[in-house]
């Protein structure tokens, strides 16, 4: 019994592996947008490091997902039902903002915060 039990685990591994979401590896980190939120709101990446976020709105309007005091402007508009990448790579530590521009968005609650470290 025991080792029928680690047989499975070993062979459940790779598929673990495959199904977690963590890192900016393979398609990026995916943000969906919809009226009026980003979820996740926050994402965390490490600075001198290439970052991909997969924006998706599944809201009716546009929204875009736009970082706050980078050295380089990062953002990305999105059309509704549509989904974007953007790829960047942020040079040095901090807390950044996140919002969507388009009016009233930040207002109604549309914000997050990138983390880098």
């Amino acid at each position: 019994m025991r080792l029928s039990l680690f047989a499975l685990g070993v062979l459940a591994l790779p598929l673990l592996a495959a199904c977690s979401g963590g890192g900016s590896g393979g398609g990026g980190l995916p943000v969906t947008a919809s009226d009026y939120k980003f979820e996740p709101a926050n994402l965390t990446v490490k600075a001198g490091q290439a970052a991909q976020v997969t924006v998706r709105n599944t809201a009716g309007q546009v929204h875009d997902w736009t970082v706050q005091g980078l050295d380089k402007p990062v953002a990305v508009t999105v059309s509704p039902g549509q989904t974007q990448n953007i790829s960047f790579t942020p040079s040095k530590a901090g807390t950044y903002k996140i919002v969507c521009v388009q009016p009233g968005h930040e207002q109604l609650g549309m914000v997050g915060q990138l983390v880098v470290q």
